[in-house]
C-alpha cells in the first residue's frame, strides 16, 4: 500500500468534514477528493499524486457501480456529466470518496471501505469486472482539463485544499477533532471532523 489504512480514513475525513461544513454532498463530490486528497498527498507523503477524471466503475462485493453516460451509439464515456474523479500516485489508484459511495446511488448497500488498489490490478476492460474489488477506469483528459479550469476560478478551492493539508496529521500523531476555518465575512468558525468509520479495504 501507499499510505496505510488509518492515514486513508483521516484523510477522507478531513475532506468529508470540510465538505460537510460547506454544506455539499460527499457523495457527488469526486472532484474534491480527488482535488484535495492529491494535494496532501504531494505535502505529506512527497509522492506525485494526480488527480484523474472520466468514466469509473467499481465491483463492490457482487454490485458494479457506474460512473458513466451512455452515449448514443451504445457506448459509455466518462466525458458527460456522470464522471467521476480518482488519484493516481506512483502506480497506485486511490479514490477517498469510496467510503461515502453508499451515499450515492440509491439502494446500494455498500460498507464504508478503503480503496487503494495498484493501478496494475485494473480491469483491463469494462466487462471484466468479476470479482468484488474489481476496478475500471477510463481517463477523460480533454473533458476533466475545462472542468478542473472552470472549478478551479472559484478562489476558495485552493484554500480548503490547504486547510485540509494543514488539519492532517499522519499516524501515530493525534488528530485535531475540530479545526478553526474563516468564512467569507471573516467570521471563525469551528468544522469538528466527521465521517464514517471504515470496515476494511476493497
Amino acid at each position: 500500500m501507499l499510505i496505510k489504512q488509518t492515514d486513508y480514513h483521516r484523510i477522507y475525513r478531513v475532506i468529508n468534514s470540510l465538505l460537510v461544513a460547506e454544506n455539499a454532498d460527499p457523495s457527488t463530490a469526486s472532484m474534491y477528493f480527488a482535488t484535495f486528497g492529491a494535494f496532501v498527498l504531494k505535502q505529506h507523503y512527497k509522492v506525485n499524486a494526480t488527480p484523474k477524471g472520466g468514466l469509473a466503475a467499481y465491483n463492490l462485493g457482487g454490485t458494479v457501480l457506474l460512473f458513466a453516460d451512455h452515449r448514443d451509439d451504445g457506448y459509455v464515456t466518462g466525458a458527460g456529466e456522470n464522471f467521476h474523479c480518482w488519484i493516481e500516485a506512483d502506480g497506485w489508484a486511490i479514490d477517498f470518496m469510496a467510503p461515502a459511495f453508499s451515499q450515492n446511488a440509491t439502494g446500494l448497500s455498500v460498507a464504508p471501505k478503503m480503496f487503494q488498489r495498484p493501478l496494475s490490478a485494473m480491469a483491463t476492460e469494462l466487462n471484466g469486472l468479476g470479482q468484488s474489488g474489481d476496478f475500471f477506469y477510463q481517463a477523460e483528459p480533454d473533458a476533466m482539463a475545462r472542468r478542473f479550469a472552470d472549478w478551479h476560478q472559484h478562489g476558495a478551492i485552493g484554500d480548503l485544499a490547504a486547510i485540509a493539508a494543514r488539519w492532517f496529521r499522519r499516524s501515530p500523531k493525534q488528530m485535531p477533532a475540530s479545526i478553526s476555518v474563516e468564512n467569507q465575512d471573516g467570521k471563525q468558525r469551528s468544522v469538528p471532523l466527521v465521517g464514517q468509520p471504515l470496515t476494511g479495504a476493497w
